[in-house]
């Protein structure tokens, strides 16, 4: 899993839907690290926003040459640099504020749907004292947005798909059921490939395979 929980939860929703609906604390981690994919974002998103002003074309910041001509030339080059820099500060703030929104938004979403179970209060707390800091690595929690912290919810999803098939297999339905996994998880393998015209694109597991 590389963070993208919304397209783990399509594809689950599409391949799997019995996992999410019988194993609801599946879900609700699912639904829970996709805000903290949100919160990273906002927090990575600080790294990346300009925030120094840009230097005049002869290399030096504005103003710190002796000589006349280039304190001239300095001069000249000054609007535009410093129009090129609020621009990019405007926007930057835009998005920043837009991320903050959305998340904010996800958060509420996330708490109305889970504030009828009693179990989720903690984790719920947890993830969203993420948001109380300007940056969130700086939080107590800080280690939530780890990328380790991914791994757990993957192995979970992973574990909970495996155990659904093998209730199956305990069932008696050895053959068939082998066949529906072996179908599932390449049909899921070559939609992920199929993504943005690749390769997967040029496949289709059940007419090419299966008739």
């Amino acid at each position: 899993m590389e963070g993208d929980i919304d397209n783990a939860l399509k594809r689950t929703r599409a391949f799997y839907p019995q996992v999410l609906q019988d194993l609801s604390h599946v879900y609700f981690r699912l639904r829970c690290q996709k805000f903290v994919e949100m919160i990273r974002q906002t927090a990575e998103f600080l790294d990346v926003s300009p925030s120094k002003p840009a230097k005049a074309s002869n290399g030096h910041a504005p103003g710190s040459t002796d000589h006349e001509e280039m304190e001239v030339d300095d001069q000249k080059n000054e609007p535009e640099d410093w129009d090129k820099m609020e621009t990019e500060e405007a926007d930057s703030s835009v998005k920043y504020h837009e991320l903050l929104e959305d998340t904010l938004r996800y958060g509420q979403e996330l708490k109305q749907e889970f504030q009828d179970d009693p179990s989720t209060e903690s984790t719920l707390k947890e993830i969203f004292s993420l948001f109380m800091y300007e940056d969130p690595r700086a939080s107590p929690q800080a280690h939530l947005l780890d990328r380790a912290s991914r791994v757990p919810v993957a192995e979970e999803l992973n574990s909970a798909i495996l155990g659904m098939h093998a209730s199956k297999l305990s069932l008696g339905k050895s053959s068939s059921a082998a066949i529906e996994l072996l179908y599932q998880q390449t049909e899921v393998l070559v939609d992920y490939l199929s993504e943005a015209g690749g390769a997967g694109a040029f496949l289709h597991v059940r007419n090419d395979f299966l008739k």
